[in-house]
């Protein structure tokens, strides 16, 4: 059964995945349809998504997650938004990123909740 404190875990686990590196929990974490855009506009699917992490175009070096709100779609779907803030590596450069984000996490038939979507946004500077 899905609460909103199982999501949160997800969201945590997902969090310390990417600043460890652990594109072995990441793949487990990330459903194979994966749709996950960028708040820079860029869109991935889950192969390339993890392309760009092993192959160190991308990483996170901090990560934080706030004002975290779980929406409950039944007991197959769950969405989250709030905010992140990271600093990145992207191409070798370091980067802060502040935006709003939305997940959408979803029950699958193999018995495991998986990230399905992500979607950053910019905060907006003024």
């Amino acid at each position: 059964m899905i609460s909103s404190s199982l999501v949160l875990e997800l969201e945590e686990r997902r969090r310390q995945a990417l600043l460890a590196g652990d594109l072995t929990a990441l793949q487990g974490l990330l459903a194979d349809d994966l749709v996950y855009v960028h708040s820079s506009g860029a869109c991935d699917r889950k192969d390339s998504y993890l392309a760009k992490l092993s192959g160190g175009n991308l990483k996170y070096l901090e990560l934080e997650f706030g004002r975290l709100q779980v929406q409950l779609l039944q007991q197959q779907a769950a969405v989250v938004s709030g905010r992140m803030s990271a600093v990145i590596s992207k191409d070798g450069q370091h980067k802060n990123v502040a935006s709003l984000f939305m997940t959408v996490w979803g029950y699958g038939a193999d018995d495991a909740w998986r990230l399905h979507a992500h979607q950053g946004t910019p905060v907006p500077t003024s």
